[in-house]
């Protein structure tokens, strides 16, 4: 994060008094009536916090210039009130919209002088309730001290998110910088797939009616379509919302898995986009996203799906619902059946990436689609059931699932994008007919609580047991393993050593962590070979690492060593020694992929560095690397002693290091 936010953090490292200043007149202004309903504050106290965060700004002071500004911008709103009174309706935009002051004074009258302190935490009513206490009377002394009580908790609660979404990417940098792309690419992608499915529900509901009527008018004569239309034209009917949007649903989504399946089949059309779309998402893999990822890809594993079935199932069987039942195990029945049968069938292949014992066909997503019937029917029936307003909220949770594990499909590289699309849709119209029959044939489930409970224990056992026992959140299977090549030990030593990369291959090239170090030989003979030196091998951080982080106070020799990635790998080896100044030097090393002939020895690049103490508006402590990579390798190299080793290029190339042995050159 520091490296895209760097022009920014110097600035204000350079003018703290400017950053103060624009702290205090951005909380000023998103407390002040009219100014508040305009002003992005929410945005601005959040950029302040990651600058917090990245170290660019003291906590304390922007503290006390976000308090002050909000008392004075509330103070100034009271007064206005208080001194124009009824005569502010009349002031834009309180002439045009009336309903926003009325908002106000609504609110007061319901929380008294409490309002003032809440309404700061409420945004429709934030900008106008000083405005209102000063129009409604409220006495002076009671205002201020409601003003300052609920500044000093307004300004760290709007900072706080910044500080800790600053602090999470610098961390997650530090480790990967493609983990933070990740992040918040599935951040976004969850985000919006909610909004957009809560939306589009409530924007169907009252129109899909009319349109599926119209459509299935031309089928009056026959018997089941024309009590579905009746059914969907009748606006008392109480299922007819419900039925609209399946019916919709299946004709729109039988029509994008038809254009799909079509393209997929031809593989020309879609060809190039799938190709680009899936470079992208394989150029930002990590170990860490792979296990995220994999976790993610449990929701729609066959070990997670089957015990769901039979937990659902028997809680269906026991309530009487056996109507109900069978509609789940047709849907559970075409989840697991469906994948085998097109994929056997069609035989279209796997990305190149996809590891070796997915045997089958691409298409469709087996995962994707199980995920969006299995889960996409359990918000079927507890949507039902449901009061109007909360229906919305199961399907939300079964789109975003659903498209989560498709995303993560194509992260890991088992299909490409072109089998998540077609899944989904496939996925939609087989629920959407299943969900068009449920409603019409299948009494309300009344103890939806019950299912949901159900759902949450056996999908959470499910995901535990495959992840710790079954060994399903392993991404060694999905890491691609390169070819070795074979290159002389003579040519590597004069000047091969240039076709390896120079740079640290993470969110496209790190050119601050160069790869300054090329070893040939085993990593278990450098270790100890440098382990009299001071050097010692740095343990897996494991999650008991990244927990003793969360003590700011933590002292630097008792901070994991955090894994690096480079082209998608953590290193092979790292070794640390404490550095004289408090810090800690660093090695670390990756497989090159290259063995030198005719010995077979196999080289390795990596990084040798300095890190130092970091602990970001005081929430968490970690070491960070820093820039001083030439004090790294000049410690390296004495440390190395008779090990033979050359700097090719000084202060450009790397540093060639040879373990001792028959190969050493001439």
């Amino acid at each position: 994060m520091e490296a895209w936010l760097q022009p920014v953090i110097d600035w204000v490292k350079l003018n703290p008094h400017w950053a103060g200043g624009a702290v205090f007149l951005v909380s000023f202004a998103e407390s002040m009536a009219i100014v508040g309903l305009l002003v992005p504050g929410v945005a601005m106290m959040f950029a302040a916090g990651a600058l917090i965060a990245a170290d660019a700004l003291d906590f304390w002071p922007v503290f006390a210039w976000a308090v002050a500004g909000a008392v004075a911008g509330d103070g100034l709103s009271y007064w206005l009130g208080r001194h124009y009174k009824d005569r502010m309706r009349a002031v834009w935009p309180f002439s045009r919209h009336p309903e926003t002051l009325a908002r106000g004074e609504a609110f007061f009258a319901r929380y008294g002088g409490k309002s003032v302190a809440f309404g700061r935490f409420f945004g429709p009513v934030r900008a106008v309730i000083p405005l209102v206490a000063g129009m409604m009377g409220m006495s002076s002394a009671r205002f201020f001290v409601a003003n300052l009580l609920s500044a000093l908790a307004w300004a760290p609660a709007y900072l706080l998110p910044g500080i800790v979404l600053g602090a999470s990417l610098q961390l997650a940098s530090e480790v990967a910088g493609r983990l933070v792309l990740l992040i918040l690419l599935v951040a976004g992608l969850t985000w919006a797939l909610a909004a957009v499915t809560q939306r589009a529900v409530r924007w169907l509901q009252p129109r899909a009616s009319q349109w599926v009527s119209a459509l299935l008018s031309v089928g009056d004569r026959h018997r089941l379509l024309r009590e579905t239309a009746h059914a969907l034209g009748d606006a008392g009917h109480p299922d007819a919302r419900a039925l609209a949007v399946f019916a919709l649903t299946l004709l729109v989504a039988t029509a994008v898995f038809a254009v799909a399946a079509s393209l997929a089949l031809e593989g020309g059309l879609l060809a190039g986009t799938d190709r680009m779309l899936h470079d992208g998402l394989q150029s930002l893999r990590a170990p860490l996203g792979d296990r995220l990822m994999l976790w993610i890809l449990g929701l729609g594993d066959l070990r997670v799906v089957l015990p769901l079935a039979l937990g659902v199932g028997a809680l269906l069987w026991l309530d009487g619902h056996h109507r109900s039942l069978r509609y789940w195990l047709a849907a559970v029945a075409f989840a697991w059946l469906v994948p085998v049968v097109l994929q056997a069938g069609l035989a279209i292949p796997r990305p190149p990436a996809a590891p070796e014992q997915l045997a089958s066909g691409s298409f469709p997503g087996e995962a994707t689609l199980r995920a969006t019937v299995v889960f996409g029917f359990l918000a079927t029936v507890v949507a039902r059931a449901l009061p109007v307003g909360w229906r919305p909220l199961p399907w939300v949770v079964a789109v975003t699932l659903s498209g989560a594990v498709a995303l993560a499909e194509v992260y890991l590289g088992t299909h490409w994008p072109s089998d998540g699309v077609a899944s989904l849709a496939l996925g939609a119209a087989w629920l959407a007919a299943l969900g068009l029959a449920y409603h019409r044939h299948a009494r309300p489930e009344p103890h939806w609580l019950r299912v949901a409970a159900v759902v949450l224990v056996f999908t959470l056992g499910g995901l535990a047991y495959r992840g710790w026992v079954g060994g399903g959140t392993d991404p060694a299977p999905y890491a691609a393993t390169p070819a070795p090549v074979a290159i002389e030990s003579a040519r590597w030593w004069a000047d091969g050593w240039r076709d390896l990369p120079a740079v640290r291959d993470d969110l496209r090239r790190r050119a601050d962590h160069p790869l300054n170090v090329q070893y040939a030989g085993t990593l278990e003979s450098l270790a100890a070979t440098l382990g009299p030196q001071g050097w010692h091998v740095a343990r897996d951080a494991g999650w008991q690492g990244w927990v003793r982080m969360l003590s700011p106070e933590l002292p630097m020799e008792q901070l994991p060593v955090l894994p690096q990635v480079h082209d998608g790998r953590h290193e092979a080896l790292a070794l640390s020694k404490p550095a004289p100044d408090g810090g800690r030097w660093v090695l670390r090393l990756w497989p090159a992929w290259w063995t030198l002939e005719p010995e077979g020895t196999p080289l390795w690049v990596g990084t040798v560095s300095l890190q130092e103490r970091r602990a970001p508006a005081g929430m968490l402590a970690y070491a960070a690397t820093t820039d001083r990579f030439g004090e790294a390798l000049a410690t390296l190299t004495a440390d190395l002693g008779a090990v033979e080793i050359r700097t090719p290029a000084p202060s450009r190339g790397p540093l060639l290091v040879r373990a001792p042995g028959p190969h050493s050159p001439p």
